[in-house]
């Protein structure tokens, strides 16, 4: 028994590590994502009564498009899958070179800044109501996309930081080891990000029709 739990462990703090190499560059790039979502939040704050009007009318017609029955699954699910691969592949792409993980940063920015005004919006719309949809929407729609932006950002500055070295140095790395992690962990988003889309699309929706009478 004893020796079990101890390669469980083994095999969970590899995966863990596989995930999340970098203590330091973990915590920069969840910064960042974390920044992202708090400037999404008070941008919908500061916006005009015009803006957030609108902005209301588009989540009270998503919810009451979701209590009627009037998404068409597959065509969401086959948009959420297109988004989902092109932000993982854009990510990866520029990963490869140094001047792209700026872009990437930036991007990761963008992702946190949408999920905060995403949240902030259906809590302007339902108040304290709008709190549990806001949970269901950001476990079913985002918790993993989001993951999968931070594992990719992570990978695209370790892989641009070892370029940098073999440039500087003019000294052999072990670039191609951690070019095969990089392709690993493309093939990890792929299917994570896969998963995500059946849950926002899938999911979502039929946990939130539960509690729809709070809304619409």
């Amino acid at each position: 028994m004893k020796k079990d739990t101890k390669k469980e462990m083994k095999k969970n703090i590899k995966l863990r590590e596989l995930i999340f190499p970098n203590k330091k560059i973990n915590f920069f790039v969840t910064t960042i994502l974390i920044l992202g979502i708090l400037s999404g939040s008070i941008f919908l704050m500061m916006s005009n009564e015009v803006d957030k009007n609108s902005v209301i009318d588009q989540i009270q017609n998503f919810f009451k498009n979701i209590a009627n029955g009037s998404i068409d699954n597959g065509l969401a699910f086959r948009n959420s899958l297109i988004i989902n691969y092109i932000f993982v592949g854009l990510i990866w792409v520029l990963g490869l070179s140094m001047i792209g993980v700026i872009v990437n940063i930036f991007l990761t920015y963008i992702k946190g800044f949408l999920v905060g005004f995403s949240i902030s919006s259906i809590i302007l719309t339902y108040g304290y109501k709008g709190v549990l949809a806001s949970v269901l929407y950001t476990f079913f729609s985002q918790v993993f996309h989001v993951l999968v932006v931070i594992m990719l950002s992570i990978y695209s500055i370790m892989f641009s930081k070892n370029l940098l070295y073999i440039i500087g140095s003019k000294k052999n790395s072990n670039n191609r080891l951690m070019l095969k992690k990089y392709i690993v962990i493309l093939m990890f988003c792929i299917i994570i990000s896969f998963i995500s889309s059946i849950m926002e699309v899938y999911l979502f929706p039929n946990v939130l029709k539960l509690i729809i009478s709070l809304y619409v």
